[in-house]
């Protein structure tokens, strides 16, 4: 986190550093477990259980002690409230970025939600199966008595974290009951299958099933390229 920029300021306004955020966070942390052939120590859940414990958070970002104060005065001179977020949904991981910018903001409704949303969901990876609105707020977000989403908080972050994972390890599962390339999938199943059979060292079912995905896929994902080249490696 020391050596991620504390403030971007462009055109007088403060922009958001994508790599602050918890679940880009997260990323950083497994890839460095990984790339040092070290246990990941901590699931997801209890990852932004501890970020919440331990750092400040402003705008769904999160600083050190000693950085806050850089980022509150740049958010004071130059008068951003709300913060704009500039967002381009392309599949499941930015539809759920996308959620948590507006529901930072405030609650909302499916019905508020769902106009907003198909605006911003026009040009799809053509190999992404994305979700419906519906499957990511009842995978990310909790709903209350009036019908609104909200972001959870760290005391049931956990369980929806669990929950999701779950439910993407069984859209993994029926990936390797098929055979022949996969031509549209959820990426975010990929990356949690990756993830579970990098823990249990089955390093060729990952170079196995990476034959199956467009390369660019691959390529175009850092954690992804990190699992299969590691294993590659241990084949």
């Amino acid at each position: 986190m020391e050596n991620l920029p504390v403030t971007v300021v462009k055109n007088k306004k403060v922009e958001i550093i994508a790599e602050r955020q918890a679940f880009l966070l997260f990323d950083r942390m497994v890839a460095y477990h990984i790339m040092n052939g070290i246990p990941v120590p901590i699931d997801s859940g209890d990852f932004y259980i501890g970020l919440d414990e331990r750092f400040l958070k402003r705008d769904n970002m999160f600083f050190h002690n000693g950085q806050v104060n850089e980022y509150d005065t740049a958010r004071i001179e130059n008068d951003m409230e709300p913060i704009q977020f500039d967002f381009f949904v392309t599949n499941e991981k930015s539809a759920i970025a996308w959620l948590y910018q507006q529901l930072s903001i405030e609650s909302q409704t499916y019905q508020t939600l769902q106009p907003k949303f198909m605006q911003e969901v026009k040009t799809i990876d053509k190999h992404e199966a994305m979700p419906e609105l519906t499957v990511l707020l009842n995978d990310n977000f909790l709903q209350d008595e009036q019908g609104k989403w909200y972001i959870p908080d760290v005391t049931k972050s956990t369980d929806v974290t669990k929950l999701r994972e779950k439910k993407l390890l069984k859209e993994f599962e029926s990936y390797l009951e098929t055979k022949g390339k996969l031509k549209v999938f959820r990426t975010e199943a990929i990356r949690a299958g990756f993830a579970k059979l990098w823990t249990e060292k089955k390093y060729k079912l990952i170079v196995d099933m990476a034959e199956r995905l467009p390369e660019s896929v691959i390529a175009e994902d850092d954690r992804l390229l990190m699992f299969v080249d590691l294993s590659t490696g241990r084949v």
